[in-house]
């Protein structure tokens, strides 16, 4: 057994024997032995004896020779030995030193190796080391496609499915990298937004900045490895659990190479956002991501419901986002925190949303308080910044506040309503734009559902005080809009509805202003609406609607009752009115006067509603509860009984304040009153006691104005209250008497008046009438049988027989009745005048046969005046019977109800209810009582005659008797004859008359309700039984009408209707039998509508077998298709009884049928028209073409015309007839050449589509579809539509604007309010154009285009573009142009030249976008177009651009050049020297379009500033020849053009070069002086420097440049001067040869003296800024031009004797408060420049300069220490120039005075540094001291 020394020797040995192979080994064995050897050496380092590690020697290790260490060997020795660091670490230095060298494929074998345990070694020193080795590697991994099987294979492959923690620590440090960004910086301890400093420093190698320099050997370039680890991501290797928050922080790069990736990784992730863990770490890493992923990831959690979950963490978001702490980590200002913001709002929306009502409670009083802070910070109510991104982020947070505020309640709901106040107030005075009010009454609105009626008492009152004030609130004072809208729906939605300040507020709105919005109008009707109201609440249907308290509502409304107590504004209704405490008017002073007739008309509602409530029977409030209040006040007696009621208990003086009010707007307008109040006065009237009407009937004589009013309406009313006034008991004798005697002047005049005074009278009349009776209605017979009385009623009869016109027999048929019901025309009386009772009656019938409803009423009434007698008797009463009885022939079904009221009159008299219900008093009356016979007779005449066969006689009798059983229905004849009356009203359901079987309908209900529980039982039975009938007889005589008209046409313009015509047609046609066969047609028609309530009903046909009439099938077969569906069944089972084989028997009569169907299609009946329609449309599906090719062009015909019927059906039955044609013909196209039918059916067809008929029709619907059947054919139609494209191509173009959206001249004039240019306009047209179906048509077309075919398009193209008009048309020639030149070129090229001609006109198209367009498609077309036409047209580009007037034309010519350019860069570049020196010319045009285009074009196809000396000699002689034209703006651009020639010829032009140059320079220079000439100037400073060889070899041209720089600084030109001085002082400074100081300061000293000067006077025409800043930058420019010009360089002595000159004027200038800032600073630039010049020259003089060198170093103004860091700076650099001057004797070198000079000037820097902030600048001035101190 060994002991342990012998096993340590043994390794000792092994590691030496090791060491001396490996140093011994040649070159060629070393790699071989080093692969077997370097792993097992290295792994001693781990040996268990000290010995034996310390032996293991790395430095034998060779590895300067180039060799490939065993890489994958020691990568799994690493691996194996975690245990060893040393082991480890020198592994990895190897393998780091050998992976470079190995093969892709050996590399990439090793990355599932690396990957393999990385995990394991988190936190250890060579993970990071491993982890960059991995990246390293990771360009050599092949990925597979995405998504294919190998994907799918890749992480298996890889062995991460079963190493699934390497996975997620790989992906993890992924996402870390996808975060990391490098901070070139050796401080320890940085790092970058989103990374931790230990993260950081792990990716960056402990912060080594060759880690990610790819210069470096083993640097990775950053962006290329995230562009590699997103790529591996995406595969098969990782999960999208594992890819989501590398992808997420990825999405955020600015690069979009990496973003794109990410994003497309994110919409393609599963990756649940509901998972709590992921969700709290995205919260977690959220405050240290950058503000762009901050962004990313808001997104993100914006589709978490689990996000919400954590208030805490979203409050600290949202701090983080609207006030954060810490401002280092902030979006940048722009689009970066628009983005941001807009993703926080959202968020906080979804919060608002999402989140449960606790953790809401918990984050919304906070998140609310930020929101609000928000907008308070940005300005409030007017904000400071007003771009539209700040107002959509303002709108965004309003919004959000609310959305927030709404979910808890109690931020919200506070007693003095504050948020609710702010939102308000920011409603009606929110200042940034007029948009915005939308989000802010968005958040108003998100807050209502809080306020959830009945509020508590103090905040109900708050509510309502604040509604009020912003109700009356008037624009104006800082209110830029009004809250009304939204204060109506708080006013709503808040308080209840019985809350009157609620309906108060309604009541404004609805006509509180004359110019009030529709939506606060809708809403204020929606709130004075109980249902509505409920609705809008969200009430249920079964709840009670509290009224508003009626007696209060009058009293505050119209009475003096304030409507807040106690409270500031508690007269916030009021506005101003002097008026006393009663007037009714106090609340509607000024346009509110409009609201008080709806004030009014709502008190009315709710006072009748009310008295409803109150009832057995209460009315529902549903969506018509309005209309059926109205009914059951003027039509139910019962009903008018209860309100009667009711208003006798209600307060009696709210009631008087209200009859006041509304009798007050009666007498408004002069008496033609205020909407409504009229008849709310009589409506309330009718029914108010008598004893409260009397306390106004005094009043009754202020209604005169109203009674001769012009309004016909107004007179009937202000009759009828007139009538209820003035003959009211209250009113003595003589009174009446008195008011009768002015009716009676008034009406005398009747014959004879006109006009008002027709008026008047007919006013009169109906007063009269009104007075009369009323006073027998209030029993007043100590006035009736007055004389008054006689001779008004003998006036009236005396009217009522000569009245011609129709007003005046209106009110005389009104009046004769009144007086006739209430018993004051008497028989007694008829016969003591003139007339007769007969010619009485006569009249009257007479009129009454002319539906005359005023003449039929009033012979009604009349009949009250005769007392019954024998039925057989021939008196009046008989008369009057029997002309009502032949009224049944009137055609308007509304006449025979007055009809039938007339007859319940006659037989009924005062027991009727129409009579009953005009009773419009409180008084006890009874008129004549009923007539029993007659009521009798009358019954069994109508119950009879609703048997008859005589249509119009059943009609009429239906409806008189439902009239009688409506107004008579309680009398005992009635009652016993109810089970006849509905038989009767059963047999009438069978009437073909719609209105005749609703007529029947309501009987039969009527009858129902009438009866008592026993009849109505019986009553139920009977119907019943008639419905369950199973015979269904029909009676007939010749007139017995069997069909509507129309239903069954003959085809000559007639029908069969009636048995008569039946028995016509069975003549007509030879077979009796027909009549039979139609007679069960009948009989079964005559069920249909009676059985539709049980289903439908079984036909038995009894129809013979007897041959048919082949005229018949014609008829028959249409008739199959009748509208009626009833019809339709009912035919079918004759053509089914008649017809044995259908299929053959079309077949034999096809020709006839379609013959007939269409003459039939354009018949005069509607059901005609629409059945054939239909019966075509069956008759041509299946057969085959032969059959129907003849009449398959009428067919088109035939259906394009009808589809313009004025009927929808009979439209749709064309459409629907057309779509078959076109599926017919679409399938005969598709099958192409296999179809022998389908060009046949194309040239039949294509040519009636495309003419006036089809696509060219007047009729819109004919259009479209004539348009949609041609796509649908071109779509299908391949080469058999060739002849066919010249044609469709030319229309379809045409068709472009023809089909374009109506409207687009209305866009264009209201394009500003739409914030809408005409440009955009243009550009979405265009942009329509070519996306439209008809475009895509046309390319077909193009498709099936040959030689020949393109040869026949050619003309009809050129005319199509030379004559179309419209902007789509023409903008679809462009588009087509541009598709032949690209797909069709082949065919198309022979033509090129042809087409580029014609552009040269279009394209000078008014419209942009058309000349756009065209120029397009020349660039296009300039591929195929030969040289000449090519140069041609550049040519005419050119000619365009210099002859044009204006700048749309050189528009044109450089939308002409750029399209060739970029379309036909090719054919440019081969004809440059044609095109180049033209566009370096335009480019300097001075309309931006035609700069950029040119710009565009010359970037586009040369190389580089210096390309211009290619084309230097054309582009000279262009401009020398432009700067001659006689236009300013070429003659100024070849100014510009030569000057930038000039500047980009380089640093140094060459002697040739520059001769060219020079003269087009000199002339340019030579124009007057324009803007941007200042360009020019800049070019002549660089031809000075740069042509140097040029003016010093030609003595002339020096001269002449000299003599151009003082000219050009001598122009008087306040804003050109700056610059010509600047140039001036340049070019001395550049003339080292000259010294110019005295000419520059001959120029410039005596301007910049006037400049600066205080008593300067402005003589310009400038603003004053403009001129100010123009002597400021003359003033600085010529300082700097002095200054330069002291030519230091120069050989004679003159230098320093400038100087004093200068000085002087600095000095004269300084002081003066014109000097700007920039003054300053030039001036210290240049001091430093001059003295570093002169000392550098280093001439030393005798002379004593001294006190030149102080003013100069005084005039820096040191100790003053004003001005900014920089300004200072370079003050202290200037007096270090001076200093070290007068240190070398620049300023002499005598003593006597140099110790003083210094000392002042050792003083000032001393006083200077004392006061001296900035460290930089006292280290200067610390440097110019110690220069001072020096000898």
């Amino acid at each position: 057994m060994s002991t342990p020394a012998s096993a340590e020797q043994r390794e000792l040995t092994l590691v030496g024997k090791v060491e001396m192979k490996i140093a011994l080994a040649k070159d060629d064995k070393l790699e071989s032995l080093l692969k077997v050897y370097l792993p097992p050496l290295l792994l001693k380092l781990g040996s268990d004896y000290t010995a034996v590690r310390n032996q293991v020697s790395i430095d034998n290790v060779k590895l300067n020779r180039g060799i490939v260490l065993p890489v994958a060997a020691l990568l799994k020795q690493y691996k194996e030995h975690p245990e060893s660091p040393m082991i480890r670490h020198f592994d990895l230095m190897f393998i780091q030193q050998s992976v470079e060298k190995l093969s892709s494929k050996e590399q990439m074998d090793l990355i599932p190796t690396l990957l393999h345990g990385l995990a394991n070694d988190a936190g250890k020193p060579t993970c990071a080391t491993l982890f960059n080795l991995f990246l390293r590697l990771l360009p050599t991994l092949r990925l597979p496609p995405r998504a294919s099987q190998e994907d799918n294979a890749l992480r298996n492959q890889l062995g991460l499915d079963a190493h699934v923690e390497d996975a997620k620590f790989v992906a993890s440090w992924f996402a870390k990298l996808l975060l990391l960004t490098v901070i070139r910086s050796t401080v320890a301890g940085i790092t970058c937004p989103g990374l931790k400093v230990p993260e950081y420093e792990f990716l960056t190698l402990s912060g080594k900045q060759e880690t990610w320099d790819p210069t470096a050997p083993e640097g990775l370039n950053l962006t290329q490895t995230k562009i590699s680890v997103l790529s591996f991501l995406a595969s098969g290797a990782f999960n999208d659990e594992e890819r989501f928050l590398a992808a997420l922080f990825a999405s955020g790069d600015s690069n979009s190479r990496i973003s794109g990736v990410a994003e497309d990784l994110l919409k393609r992730s599963t990756v649940s956002l509901e998972d709590p863990k992921m969700v709290e770490d995205l919260l977690g890493i959220y405050f240290d991501l950058k503000p762009s992923l901050k962004t990313r990831l808001l997104v993100i959690l914006t589709k978490s419901a689990v996000s919400t979950t954590f208030p805490r963490q979203i409050v600290k978001v949202v701090q983080d986002g609207i006030q954060p702490d810490d401002n280092t980590n902030l979006p940048a200002k722009g689009l970066e925190t628009v983005k941001f913001r807009n993703a926080l709002f959202n968020y906080m929306n979804w919060v608002s949303r999402i989140g449960s009502k606790s953790d809401l409670g918990e984050v919304a009083p906070q998140l609310v308080g930020f929101l609000r802070g928000y907008i308070e910070d940005q300005g409030w109510p007017t904000p400071t910044e007003r771009t539209s991104d700040a107002e959509a982020l303002r709108a965004l947070a309003y919004e959000t506040l609310g959305s927030l505020a709404k979910t808890t309640p109690s931020v919200v709901v506070e007693n003095d309503l504050s948020i609710v106040r702010w939102l308000f107030r920011s409603l009606t005075e929110e200042g940034s734009s007029d948009a915005i009010f939308v989000s802010i009454d968005g958040a108003l609105a998100s807050l209502l559902s809080v306020f959830v009626p009945p509020l508590e008492t103090m905040l109900r009152d708050e509510m309502r005080s604040l509604l009020l004030k912003y109700m009356n609130m008037e624009e104006g004072d800082g209110v830029v809009r009004s809250a009304r809208f939204a204060t109506v729906r708080w006013a709503n939605q808040c308080l209840e509805y019985n809350d009157i300040v609620g309906r108060w507020i309604n009541i404004l709105a609805l006509a509180g202003r004359t110019d009030e919005r529709s939506d606060v109008v809708e809403e204020g009707k929606k709130g004075l609406d109980p249902y509505l109201h409920r609705l809008l609440n969200s009430q249920p249907a079964s709840s009670e609607i509290p009224l508003p308290q009626w007696s209060d509502m009058v009293k505050i409304i119209f009475g003096g009752q304030s409507l807040l107590e106690n409270s500031h504004i508690s007269n916030a209704m009021r506005s101003g009115m002097e008026v006393d405490s009663v007037s009714v008017f106090g609340n509607f002073a000024g346009v509110k006067i409009n609201a008080f007739p709806q004030a009014v008309n709502y008190c009315r509602r709710v006072l009748l509603m009310t008295a409803m409530q109150n009832s057995d029977t209460p009315l529902t409030f549903d969506a018509d509860w309005e209309r059926q209040l109205d009914v059951l006040y003027r039509s139910d007696k019962k009903s008018r009984n209860v309100m009667k009621a009711y208003v006798k208990r209600v307060d009696r003086d709210a009631l008087e304040v209200f009859l006041t009010a509304a009798f007050e707007g009666m007498l408004q307008n002069e008496g033609n009153g205020l909407e409504d109040c009229g008849r709310c006065f009589v409506d309330i009237a009718s029914i108010a006691p008598s004893s409260l009407i009397g306390r106004i009937s005094g009043r009754a004589r202020e209604l005169q104005q109203g009674i001769k009013s012009n309004n016909v309406a107004t007179r009937f009313l202000v009759a009828r209250a007139f009538g209820i006034l003035s003959a009211h008991p209250s009113t003595n004798a003589t009174t009446i008497s008195k008011s009768i005697e002015g009716l009676l002047t008034d009406v005398k005049k009747w014959r004879s008046v006109v006009g008002a005074d027709a008026n008047k009278v007919h006013g009169s009349i109906l007063a009269l009438g009104a007075i009369l009776s009323r006073c027998s209605l209030y029993g007043r017979n100590d006035f009736i049988d007055g004389p008054v009385v006689k001779e008004a009623v003998l006036t009236l009869l005396e009217i009522l027989n000569g009245a011609k016109d129709a007003s005046t027999k209106v009110a005389i048929f009104n009046a004769i009745g009144q007086i006739s019901a209430s018993g004051i025309l008497q028989s007694s009386l008829i016969d003591d005048s003139s007339w007769t009772s007969s010619s009485i009656i006569e009249l009257l019938s007479t009129e009454a046969k002319n539906g005359n409803e005023n003449a039929i009423t009033a012979l009604g009434r009349v009949s009250l005046v005769f007392d019954e007698v024998n039925e057989n008797d021939d008196g009046p009463l008989n008369m009057i019977i029997q002309s009502l009885y032949g009224l049944f022939e009137l055609k308007q079904a509304e006449v025979h109800f007055t009809v039938g009221e007339a007859l319940s009159c006659v037989s009924t008299c005062w027991e009727s209810d129409a009579l009953l219900l005009t009773l419009d008093i409180d008084a006890p009356y009874s008129g004549r009582a009923k007539r029993h016979k007659m009521l009798k007779s009358m019954l069994g005449k109508l119950l009879q005659d609703c048997k008859t066969t005589k249509p119009s006689l059943k009609k009429a009798s239906g409806i008189w008797l439902f009239s009688l059983i409506q107004h008579a229905g309680q009398t005992e004849e009635v009652q016993l004859r109810l089970r006849e009356c509905q038989a009767a009203f059963m047999g009438l359901l069978s009437a073909r008359d719609e209105l005749v079987q609703e007529t029947a309908s309501r009987g039969l209900s009527l009858v129902y309700e009438q009866g008592d529980e026993d009849l109505r039982q019986k009553l139920v039975k009977d119907l019943v039984a008639s419905f369950t009938g199973t015979s269904a007889q029909l009676k007939v005589d010749e007139e017995t009408e069997l069909f509507e008209p129309g239903a069954l046409p003959t085809g000559e313009g007639k029908s069969v209707t009636s048995y008569k015509d039946i028995i016509s047609l069975a003549n007509e046609v030879g077979d009796q039998s027909l009549v039979y066969k139609f007679m069960s047609l009948a009989s079964n028609a005559a069920t249909w509508s009676t059985r539709s309530a049980f289903g439908r009903f079984g036909l038995s046909s009894i129809l013979s077998d007897s041959e048919i009439d082949p005229k018949l099938y014609p008829k028959l077969y249409r008739y199959r298709f009748d509208p009626n569906p009833n019809v339709q069944r009912s035919m079918n089972d004759i053509w089914s009884a008649l017809v044995k084989d259908s299929g053959a028997t079309i077949n034999e009569q096809f020709d006839a049928i379609l013959e007939d169907l269409l003459k039939s299609i354009v018949g005069k009946e509607w059901r005609t028209r629409q059945a054939s329609c239909a019966a075509i449309a069956d008759l041509v599906q299946g057969r085959e073409f032969g059959k129907y090719e003849k009449y398959l062009h009428d067919i088109w015909h035939v259906a394009f015309k009808v589809m313009d019927d004025i009927k929808g059906s009979v439209r749709a039955a064309a459409l629907s007839l057309s779509m078959v044609l076109t599926g017919i013909l679409v399938r005969q196209v598709e099958a192409g050449t296999e179809s022998k039918h389908a060009q046949a059916m194309l040239k039949e067809v294509l040519p009636f589509l495309l003419s006036t008929q089809g696509i060219e029709s007047s009729a819109e619907d004919v259009r479209v579809f004539a348009t949609i059947t041609v796509l649908k054919l071109v779509k299908s139609g391949g080469k058999a539509l060739r002849p066919f494209v010249p044609t469709l191509v030319e229309q379809l173009l045409g068709l472009l604007s023809t089909m374009e959206t109506e409207g687009i001249d209305y866009l264009y004039l209201r394009a500003a309010q739409y914030n809408l240019t005409e440009e955009k306009i243009d550009n979405a047209r265009s942009t329509a154009v070519s996306h439209s179906p008809l475009m895509e048509t046309i390319d077909r077309c193009l498709d099936q285009l040959d030689e020949d075919t393109m040869a026949k398009l050619v003309p009809r193209l050129e005319n199509v573009i030379k004559t179309t008009v419209g902007m789509p048309s023409k903008v679809g020639c462009s588009g087509v142009l541009v598709s032949l030149a690209t797909r069709h070129s082949f065919v198309f090229k022979p033509h090129a030249d042809t087409f580029l001609k014609a552009i040269e006109k279009t394209v000078l198209d008014r419209n942009n976008a058309v000349s756009a367009g065209y120029a397009r498609s020349a660039g296009y077309m300039a591929r195929l177009a030969s040289d000449d036409s090519l140069f041609r047209l550049a040519q005419y580009a050119k000619n365009l651009y210099f002859d044009a007037e204006d700048e749309t034309k050189r528009q044109v010519a450089a939308d002409l050049v750029y399209a060739i350019s970029k379309f036909a860069t090719d054919r440019f570049n081969s004809m440059a020297v044609d095109f180049l020196p033209f566009v370096f010319f335009a480019k300097h045009d001075f309309d931006e379009h035609v700069k950029d285009q040119f710009e565009k074009t010359w970037s586009e196809n040369v190389g580089g500033s210096r390309a211009v000396l290619l084309y230097l000699r054309e582009i000279a002689a262009l401009c020398t020849e432009r700067l001659e034209s006689p236009k300013w703006a070429i003659k100024h651009t070849a100014a510009l053009g030569i000057a930038d020639t000039a500047s980009s010829s380089g640093a140094e032009i060459s002697g040739p070069n520059a001769a060219i140059i020079w003269p087009a320079l000199d002339k340019a220079l030579a124009l007057k002086t324009f803007e941007g000439k200042e360009k020019v100037l800049e070019a002549f400073i660089k031809f000075t420097d740069s042509a140097k060889p040029l003016w010093e070899a030609e003595i002339s041209i020096a001269t002449q440049m000299k003599k151009i720089a003082i000219r050009e600084a001598k122009r008087n030109n306040d804003a050109y001067r700056p610059y010509a001085f600047t140039t001036l002082g340049k070019y001395s400074e550049a003339r080292k040869d000259l010294d110019m100081f005295d000419e520059v300061d001959k120029i410039v000293s005596p301007i910049v003296r006037d400049y600066a000067s205080e008593d300067r006077m402005d003589t310009t025409d400038d603003t004053e800024r403009d001129a100010k800043s123009n002597d400021a930058a003359t003033v600085t420019a010529g300082i700097a031009a002095l200054f330069r010009a002291v030519n230091i360089t120069h050989s004679d002595s003159s230098t320093l004797a400038h100087l004093p000159r200068l000085l002087d004027l600095v000095k004269e200038i300084l002081p003066s408060e014109k000097i700007t800032v920039a003054t300053r600073l030039i001036l210290y630039e240049r001091s430093k420049a001059l003295f570093d010049g002169v000392r550098k020259i280093a001439r030393t003089q005798e002379s004593n300069l001294y006190d030149l060198a102080l003013g100069f170093f005084t005039a820096l103004e040191l100790p003053g220490g004003s001005g900014s860091e920089m300004m200072r700076a370079k003050r202290t650099e200037a007096a270090e120039m001076i200093i070290q001057s007068l240190v070398g004797g620049v300023f002499g070198t005598l003593k006597e005075g140099r110790d003083a000079c210094k000392s002042q000037m050792r003083e000032q820097l001393t006083e200077a540094r004392k006061h001296e902030r900035s460290p930089t600048v006292q280290t200067a001035l610390d440097k110019a001291l110690k220069a001072l101190a020096e000898n």
